[in-house]
């Protein structure tokens, strides 16, 4: 950093602290902090709060961890409401601001005055807001809502578009299914006398065309997954943004978006990435789709400068925004969102405005939590600076009078604690002493907007130095730092984690085991080492004693995140170091839950592990990972493969899988078998260890070996089935199992084993929802150590590409921490023995006629749940059976209907 930028960033830190700022984060210290500044947005202690809602405030006294290492210092006033946030619009005088979030009751609008920071009004809807689904209707002088009604999976789900004036009013009903994206309104009427609102419908491939007036509506077939919407003042022409492209012609390269039959089939690249991004133009008086316009990979927010005739898209996982020229409909330039001094993947620009005075637009860039303000004025457009936000920033608008802008951002200041009164309820309630705020759950979201001042060129400097320092990056045209200026030594001398990929490792294999769902706490609480709360540990020694072994005798990895908060994003994380926006919204309600690979638009452009391991030449052997689902809950095939495992069988040729990714199968030991809760653990470990056998006899191993471990899953009480604990202590015995035939077996010296959860959500942690359970298992691992260096799942990935010699995939894994503080260079090669758990895996839940009271009703409500895919249960109900069946007291989670999480929400 050179001495200007210096000097600027420290009139930075001391603008974004005082007065700026509201909330600061640094997700290494893990410090709750406050904030002295005035609220926006909340209710003062002398007036009343508008029923149905808890108002916004300004600062909380328990920040969430940000598992990407990335710090957050948000510009602006902001407010943080108590749910995810998915839309934000300016009223037609710029002095007050709407904000739609989205909860279990479906969504709640608030306004905000800006002169007096105060909450003036909050409107429900029984829909959930869909993506980007607000704006504000000039003619109406109210907010538009795009919206679903139910629960965005099966039948009765429909999409509706409301106006929330004084009176909600239903403009249209049955609007599609499943999913629903932006909305758009032109402000006169056309030469039909209608003045129209277009939808996007996501899950329907179409955008509904509506007559405000009339309430009359049409569809129009679009693309695959349109996401947003722009309408021109008059009501004749509008923009629809596809996230999945056009459709395929015959012979095209394909895959299909979901499991489901006849799911779209969307046009991938031989590593099975979505490859086609579309906007097309609709002229709204005769309902036809007349241009498609290939841009960017997945198009998302869309702003119209109709007086220059550009149309402005973000395209999200290409870190790209596609000009368009609207009168010839070509693309006329494509602007790289670029602005640090080297190329990274996973900016991720969702949403684009533009100012008034067609100067400048603004870009929500989720992935580095900033806007990047783009000069449109110049003769090529280029990035000019940065303002930083809160995490995930999903929406950005600007004022009338364009001296503001207003950022939504979807996660906000990070997960909280499960009650705002949760000390006077446990104080009332006698709940279980000495928790008080110490009960964080991956679900509890706040999300947050900011209402930002137009920076000048000083102060934009600034904000750009912060935004850098944030994203632990420099700004483009700044010196690399000396580490990222030193290339790799071929003669260094090898070490486990080398300190540049190119340099020689110790470690020649790595088994990367990806488990299910379980927090730190839930494990580790009672240890008896690191940093446990020993009352929120539901499973001990008894039921997953190898795990904790494993924890005692080699490494304690007591601060390490889940990136994501469901399979869906988890797996994305665990595999491409990266999460689409299509995971992020969710924006796959009803085609797919992309966990398992059946899903092209859930894949980061960047691609995945395996890619680059295959591209410099590393050898692959994948055991379950990204391979599909082979069905529900089965207790009488769970019970027999148990029976067969205890006879001793190897289970040759019971099995035969395939991945939906096509390259996947050349690599695929198919005798795994794929995601299935019927399946025990231990016949997938029988099952490696056979694979581990034939290696040993060839003298040769994959470099890289992925193993899925589903079973600690569980099936809730499903009566019949197996028990919480027999799942948990199954699962258990096989990373007991498969550590000890490797320890054995003549690769150990030089192999390390990766076992994490995919995330966190079925379990409270009083660090944060995100902490998971993780170990690192190698000779050269320290002994009893306990490492409470900042981890997340990437830093497992990281990890990885330093000891295969991988380039980084994306700006996540590029500034994660490697895990080299968990090893030593000099290796102990004591083999491990595995425990057999106390808890026997062979156990049943009692039929429901030997049941009764709570028991039976969490038996009944378990029987019920949809056990095919991980996370297809409702989160909270099963997070509540499952404490109540260990632990035998209430499930300590007051709070209720305060997030929404698609599909397997908290319900």
């Amino acid at each position: 950093m050179n001495a200007r930028s210096r000097r600027l960033l420290s009139c930075a830190m001391a603008v974004f602290f005082f007065p700026v700022c509201l909330v600061t984060l640094d997700v290494q210290a893990q410090t709750p902090g406050t904030s002295k500044e005035p609220k926006l947005g909340a209710v003062g202690e002398d007036e009343a709060k508008p029923a149905g809602a808890a108002p916004p405030t300004a600062s909380v006294v328990d920040p969430g961890v940000i598992p990407s290492r990335q710090a957050i210092s948000p510009a602006g006033l902001q407010s943080i409401f108590d749910s995810r946030v998915y839309g934000v619009a300016f009223g037609e005088d710029g002095r007050s601001i709407y904000t739609a979030t989205l909860s279990q009751n479906g969504s709640q609008i608030y306004q905000i005055d800006l002169n007096t920071n105060r909450m003036v009004d909050v409107r429900s809807s029984s829909s959930a807001v869909g993506m980007q689904g607000l704006i504000y209707d000039p003619v109406a002088h109210a907010p538009l809502m795009s919206g679903l009604t139910g629960n965005g999976k099966g039948q009765g789900s429909a999409g509706q578009l409301v106006l929330l004036g004084k009176s909600n009013t239903m403009i249209a009903d049955h609007l599609g299914s499943h999913q629903i994206g932006a909305v758009s309104v032109g402000s006169a009427k056309n030469s039909n006398g209608q003045r129209l609102a277009v939808v996007a419908l996501t899950f329907d491939d179409q955008a509904a065309i509506l007559d405000i007036d009339t309430k009359e509506n049409r569809t129009v077939k679009t693309g695959i997954a349109p996401f947003g919407a722009v309408v021109n003042t008059d009501s004749s022409v509008a923009y629809v943004s596809n996230w999945g492209g056009r459709f395929a012609h015959a012979g095209e390269t394909t895959a299909a978006t979901g499991p489901q039959p006849g799911a779209d089939q969307a046009l991938v690249d031989d590593r099975g990435v979505a490859s086609s991004g579309t906007v097309v133009r609709i002229d709204l008086l005769s309902g036809q789709v007349t241009d498609t316009v290939a841009v960017g990979l997945h198009p998302s927010g869309l702003a119209w400068d109709e007086k220059q005739h550009r149309l402005y898209v973000a395209n999200s996982n290409s870190d790209t925004v596609s000009i368009i020229d609207t009168t010839s409909n070509k693309v006329v330039e494509t602007v790289s969102l670029q602005p640090f001094n080297r190329k990274v993947a996973g900016i991720s620009p969702e949403s684009v405005a533009i100012s008034p005075d067609h100067r400048r637009l603004y870009v929500a860039c989720a992935g580095i939590n900033a806007v990047a303000v783009v000069d449109v004025a110049a003769r090529r457009s280029q990035v000019v600076g940065m303002i930083p936000t809160g995490w995930y920033p999903d929406n950005v608008v600007v004022s009338p009078d364009g001296k503001s802008i207003a950022v939504a951002t979807l996660l906000g200041v990070g997960s909280g604690w499960n009650s705002p009164n949760l000390l006077a309820r446990e104080k009332r309630d006698g709940m279980i002493p000495g928790l008080n705020m110490h009960r964080r759950y991956v679900h509890a979201y706040r999300g947050t907007v900011h209402i930002i001042s137009v920076p000048d060129a000083d102060e934009l400097m600034r904000y750009s130095i912060a935004v850098a320092e944030n994203n632990h990056l420099r700004l483009a045209g700044d010196a690399p730092s000396p580490q990222e200026a030193q290339k790799p030594n071929p003669h260094a001398a090898p070490q486990p984690v080398p300190a540049r990929a190119g340099e020689p490792s110790l470690i020649d294999h790595v088994i990367y085991v990806v488990k299910e769902n379980r927090s730190y706490d839930q494990y580790f609480g009672s240890l008896g080492k690191g940093n446990g709360d020993p009352s929120l540990n539901v499973y001990g020694d008894e039921v997953v004693p190898n795990q904790r072994k494993l924890a005692r005798d080699f490494v304690l990895l007591d601060n390490l995140f889940a990136n994501g908060g469901n399979s869906a994003d988890g797996h994305q994380w665990l595999t491409q170091a990266a999460e689409t926006d299509y995971s992020y919204w969710p924006g796959y309600n009803g085609r797919s839950y992309p966990k398992n690979g059946d899903d092209p638009l859930a894949i980061a452009g960047s691609g995945f592990l395996w890619d680059y391991a295959i591209a410099n030449h590393k050898t692959f052997a994948d055991l379950g990972e990204y391979v599909g689902e082979i069905g529900g809950a089965k207790g009488d095939q769970r019970a027999s493969l148990l029976q067969q495992y205890k006879r001793g069988r190897d289970f040759a040729a019971t099995f035969s899988t395939k991945a939906p990714i096509a390259k996947l199968n050349q690599y695929l030991i198919k005798d795994y078998p794929a995601y299935s809760l019927n399946v025990p653990d231990v016949v997938r470990a029988r099952i490696f260890t056979r694979h581990l056998k034939q290696w040993e006899a060839a003298g040769s191993m994959p470099n890289l070996v992925m193993v899925q471990l589903p079973s600690d899953h569980t099936a809730g009480t499903t009566p019949g089935f197996s028990t919480p604990k027999a799942m948990l202590a199954d699962n258990d015995m096989a990373v007991g199992q498969i550590v000890e035939a490797v320890s054995h077996s003549k690769f150990w010296k030089s192999t390390l084993i990766l076992i994490v959860e995919d995330d966190a959500q079925d379990g409270l942690d009083h660090v944060d929802g995100h902490r998971t359970v993780a170990l690192a298992v190698s000779p050269y691992t320290r002994r009893g150590s306990i490492d409470s260096t900042f981890y997340s799942q990437v830093s497992m990935v990281k990890t990885i590409e330093l000891i295969l010699g991988l380039p980084s995939m994306t700006i996540f894994d590029f500034i994660a921490n490697d895990i080299r503080h968990s090893f030593q260079q000099t290796p102990d090669a004591t083999p491990y023995t595995a425990v057999e758990p106390q808890q026997s895996i062979y156990e049943l839940n009692p039929q429901l006629n030997a049941l009764k009271g709570q028991d039976k009703a969490d038996a009944i409500t378990s029987k019920k749940m949809d056990w095919r895919g991980p996370d297809d249960v409702p989160t909270e109900k099963l997070n509540s059976i499952l404490w109540r069946n260990a632990m035998h007291t209430n499930y300590p989670l007051w709070k209720r209907n305060s997030a929404a999480f698609q599909p397997a929400s908290a319900q």
